[in-house]
């Protein structure tokens, strides 16, 4: 209730409202026949009525729960900034600082953690498990996984209702793999099309479908190469899926087009081609496996993925940062051309990736944090005159 009436909510137990129980009805129908091996929930009744409507019985751990905001609990968002002003400054400038006397972001995050460190002590290596918790839990979990810094603005749009954040557990530690998908509840979430109404550029970008490379694990780069079967059958889920786009524009390597062609077909608009959102270059490294680079490049590939230093890849190659600089000044530039519009960008995973950890500010130094996303997956970017925010990332329910 607290969400539609626009108040801040931390761990006010207000219940679902109509329209959120239709949501997580929504969710509900998603997810039928999918599998968990753990459930949790907080114990805010609006957390468990959403696992109950999801037909789960979850285990209630308190430990989940909201930001505690103290006594701005309840009030709407313009009163604590005409009378809190002071705090809500502090807050933004990311000091540690109670909210309404309640938690620090500090001591939030550190709960968030410590929770999320010990569902993973209890979870096998093949075990799946939910959590159904609150925007600024999973907010806070996703900052701590990409080891972003505390800070209350993340490059990240707000979570919706209801929305899916997947986090996938490595070896090496976790990783985000998607964020903010609610395409249950249709193709752009509430908040980002309010945005986009009041005047910001939505950049939708795409990586193109399944080619042979990808199925054999070879890093293609701007090696051209084909669409398979799949990767054909990918790319005209997504037309039949996606709503519409103003003007749209591809790199001009051969599985990008093909993919762009299948949704101007649909959506009847010409594709151009724009040599600034092409795959990042691999330099020696074009269309060889892993085993090979690491084999034959070993010192090389110790230097960037082992110490961490940023080189250009296969010696003459690009750099994630050249990548990143390169897709940020083709996409503001395409901004800037259809401002207000919604602008499709068929692209490539690196390309892709590179510039939504740039975004985030980590970077190379983030690149196992954040997986690559799927062919013909979706990643929304709102464009305004002084920001761009990542409203969601590697969505792709064309494919579920």
């Amino acid at each position: 209730e607290s969400n539609r009436s626009g108040l801040w909510q931390g761990q006010g137990d207000s219940p679902l409202s109509e329209e959120g129980r239709l949501q997580a009805g929504a969710l509900a129908y998603r997810l039928d026949g999918h599998h968990y091996d753990l459930i949790v929930a907080s114990d805010l009744q609006r957390a468990v009525h959403t696992a109950e409507t999801l037909e789960y019985e979850p285990e209630i751990d308190p430990a989940w729960r909201e930001l505690d905001i103290g006594t701005w609990e309840g009030r709407s968002q313009v009163d604590v900034a005409a009378e809190d002003a002071d705090l809500l400054a502090a807050v933004r400038r990311g000091e540690d600082v109670k909210l309404g006397g309640g938690e620090s972001l500090a001591e939030f995050d550190a709960r968030v953690g410590a929770a999320f460190e010990k569902l993973q002590a209890r979870l096998d290596p093949d075990d799946r498990a939910m959590v159904v918790a609150h925007g600024g839990v999973i907010a806070s979990l996703t900052r701590y996984v990409l080891g972003q810094a505390r800070t209350f603005w993340s490059g990240f749009g707000p979570l919706e209702n209801t929305s899916l954040t997947h986090f996938r557990i490595h070896e090496t530690g976790p990783m985000l793999i998607s964020y903010n998908d609610a395409t249950h509840l249709g193709p752009l979430n509430r908040w980002t099309q309010e945005r986009h109404d009041d005047g910001d550029t939505l950049l939708t970008l795409i990586r193109h479908g399944q080619t042979d490379a990808n199925i054999d694990d070879r890093w293609q780069g701007v090696t051209d190469g084909e669409l398979t079967i799949d990767g054909r059958a990918q790319a005209a889920a997504l037309a039949d899926w996606y709503p519409g786009l103003d003007s749209l524009y591809s790199s001009p390597l051969r599985r990008a087009q093909d993919t762009a062609a299948a949704l101007a077909e649909v959506l009847g608009v010409e594709v151009e081609n724009h040599e600034g959102v092409i795959e990042m270059h691999l330099g020696e490294w074009e269309d060889l496996t892993t085993p090979t680079i690491q084999s034959e490049w070993a010192q090389l590939w110790e230097q960037i993925y082992d110490r961490g230093k940023d080189l250009p890849r296969g010696t003459t190659g690009e750099s994630l940062t050249d990548t990143a600089a390169r897709m940020e000044a083709a996409l503001q530039e395409l901004a800037h051309r259809h401002a207000g519009a919604k602008v499709g960008v068929v692209s490539h995973g690196g390309a892709i990736r590179s510039y939504v950890l740039d975004l985030l500010d980590i970077g190379h130094a983030g690149r196992d944090r954040l997986a690559f996303v799927d062919n013909t997956a979706v990643t929304h970017i709102l464009i305004s005159e002084d920001s761009a925010t990542i409203a969601d990332y590697n969505v792709a329910p064309h494919l579920e």
